[in-house]
């Protein structure tokens, strides 16, 4: 009875916190009212990717789940970057980036989008870390560069979870027996 009430008075909050920090977004992308997003400088764009064969019509924006096909749409939010040459490219994440040619898997040449929907399909092979560069601009002056990963199972934090649980039952059940244990003493006086 405790134990329910004291994780209905602090559960919420703490799986709150301890979820947190799975929720952060990579780099340039974020999640942000259901909205994957990637920012340029000031400008914005809406980013989805897809595995129709392997995951019909689900989308995801951070990590792509599966080896395979992928269709990825990024649209231009503000009207500007409809303006803009836009380039994309996508990397394998090496840690040297002096080379890109060596370590370019996609490459979207600068081109103006006038519908504001930048498509690209890819079948990625390997699983792995990788890196995607989105420039715009005359100059290339705005860029988003966002790590993620393909076919890498996401970490689960059943753990921390389990943890947390188990600390506030001890806290609860440590304060209930104080509790306890005062009344008894004040009943002796």
């Amino acid at each position: 009875m405790l134990a329910a009430r004291l994780m209905k008075r602090l559960g919420g909050p703490l799986l709150g916190l301890a979820l947190s920090g799975a929720a952060q977004a990579h780099g340039g992308l974020a999640i942000d009212s259901d909205m994957c997003k990637l920012r340029l400088g000031p400008f914005n764009m809406h980013f989805t990717g897809y595995q129709p064969e392997i995951n019909g019509n689900r989308e995801f924006c951070e990590d792509i789940p599966k080896l395979g096909h992928t269709i990825v749409v990024m649209d231009a939010i503000e009207p500007e970057l409809r303006e803009m040459p836009i380039e994309v490219r996508i990397i394998r994440d090496t840690g040297d980036e002096s080379r890109l040619d060596a370590v370019t898997v996609v490459h979207l040449p600068p081109k103006t989008y006038m519908s504001g929907s930048v498509p690209f399909e890819y079948s990625f092979t390997t699983p792995g870390k990788f890196v995607g560069l989105v420039t715009a601009g005359d100059q290339g002056q705005y860029v988003s560069r966002f790590p993620f990963s393909v076919g890498i199972p996401p970490q689960h934090y059943g753990h921390y979870l389990l943890f947390l649980g188990v600390a506030v039952l001890a806290l609860g059940l440590y304060r209930y027996s104080g509790t306890k244990r005062r009344r008894l003493m004040a009943g002796r006086a």
